[in-house]
C-alpha cells in the first residue's frame, strides 16, 4: 500500500459506527426526556387538579360534615378520578336529600347543589314522631322543632297516603285548620279528628264529595253541635251521627 493512502472502507465503517452511536444516543436521550417530562406533567397535574375544597349549597337541615361523609369524597384526591354519578347516588341516599347535582370547578373545587325534602306531616308510630314528605319519605330527625304545627297522621302506611289527603283538605281550609290528627284505617280509608272533638269517618273514595257534605253539615249546625262526637260519611247517601 502506498504511504499516506486512505483505507476508505475502514473510514466509512468508522463514520457509520459513529453516526449510529450518536443517533442511538439522541433517541435514548429524547426518550428519557419525554419520560421525565410526562412524569413532571403528571406530578404537576396531580398536585394542581386535586380536591381542596367542597362547597355544599341548599342544605338547611343536613350539616356539611354529614354530607361530606356520605358522599365518600376525599380531599387531595384527583378531581378527574371522582365518579360524580356515584357521589350523586350516595348523597341522595341521605333521607333529607331529594336531589343533588355536582360540578367540577377547576382546578380544585367541587360544587354540590342540593334540594332538601319538605315535611308535610308528622307520623306517629310506636310512640315516636317522624317527619314525612309528600312522597311518603320518612325523614330522620332528632326532634320536630319548627314543624310541630304540621298535621299528625297515624296508621300503617299513612305516610304514603298523607299527600293525597292533605291536597284535598287544601280545598277545605276550615277543616284543615281544625285537624288534630288523621288516622289511616285498614290501609284503605281515613278517619279525621277535628279540634271540636268530632271524629269524622271518611269513605275510601270521593273524599272531595264527603268533605263537601261535611261542610254543609258544619254550616247548618254552626260548625258542629257540642253534643256530636262522630260523623260517619262512609256512605255518601246518608250521614250517621253519634252523640256524646
Amino acid at each position: 500500500m502506498v504511504k499516506g493512502a486512505i483505507d476508505l472502507p475502514v473510514q466509512i465503517r468508522t463514520i457509520f459506527k459513529s453516526s449510529l452511536f450518536w443517533a442511538t444516543s439522541f433517541i435514548v436521550s429524547v426518550a428519557i426526556s419525554m419520560y421525565f417530562c410526562r412524569e413532571q406533567i403528571s406530578r404537576v397535574r396531580n398536585n394542581h387538579f386535586c380536591v381542596k375544597k367542597v362547597v355544599f349549597d341548599g342544605n338547611d337541615r343536613v350539616s356539611d360534615v354529614l354530607l361530606l361523609k356520605a358522599s365518600g369524597i376525599r380531599y387531595h384526591s384527583n378531581i378527574f378520578a371522582i365518579d360524580l354519578w356515584k357521589v350523586k347516588q350516595k348523597l341522595e341516599n341521605v333521607a333529607w336529600v331529594r336531589s343533588s347535582s355536582i360540578q367540577r370547578r377547576l382546578p380544585n373545587l367541587l360544587y354540590i347543589r342540593l334540594t332538601e325534602r319538605v315535611p308535610i306531616a308528622i307520623l306517629q308510630s310506636k310512640h315516636k314522631l317522624y317527619l314525612v314528605d309528600n312522597e311518603g319519605k320518612i325523614l330522620e330527625y332528632d326532634g320536630i322543632g319548627d314543624f310541630k304545627n304540621l298535621p299528625i297522621i297515624i296508621g300503617e302506611g299513612a305516610e304514603q297516603e298523607a299527600a293525597h289527603l292533605l291536597s284535598i283538605l287544601e280545598k277545605f281550609p276550615q277543616f284543615k285548620k281544625q285537624l288534630v290528627f288523621a288516622m289511616w284505617i285498614s290501609k284503605r280509608r281515613w278517619n279525621i279528628k277535628l279540634n271540636k272533638g268530632v271524629l269524622v269517618k271518611l269513605p275510601e273514595r270521593n273524599l272531595t264529595r264527603a268533605l263537601t257534605i261535611l261542610g254543609e253539615i258544619a254550616d247548618r249546625n254552626g260548625f258542629f253541635k257540642p253534643d256530636i262526637s262522630a260523623l260517619d260519611l262512609r256512605l255518601l247517601d246518608r250521614v250517621v251521627i253519634s252523640r256524646k
